[in-house]
């Protein structure tokens, strides 16, 4: 298994959140991977007082660190997922299609 982390920080209080999730290799490579490979370094410039910053990781491939407006689309399902995976105990199987 794959494990994929994502971690919120910043924001008015300044605290970091991390959920995690755990997925086949094959769907790490074929779904979330490519993902992170589109990501623009440009995006985590997003650090405006009172905002989130996420650094979302793949572990053993690869990781990334969106500002908050960036999260959308893909990401926002890749976020929205783990969050949701992990508070629910849903650390294994088929994330989002």
């Amino acid at each position: 298994m794959t494990r994929i982390e994502v971690s919120r920080s910043g924001g008015f209080a300044g605290m970091t959140r991390t959920w995690s999730v755990e997925v086949s290799p094959t769907e790490a490579e074929e779904h979330w991977l490519p993902l992170l490979e589109q990501a623009d370094p440009g995006e985590s410039e997003d650090a405006q007082r009172d905002r989130f910053v996420y650094h979302i990781v793949v572990v053993g491939y690869r990781e990334v660190t969106v500002g908050e407006s960036a999260v959308q689309g893909p990401w926002k399902e890749l976020v929205e997922w783990v969050k949701n995976s992990s508070q629910h105990g849903n650390q294994a199987g088929e994330g989002p299609r």
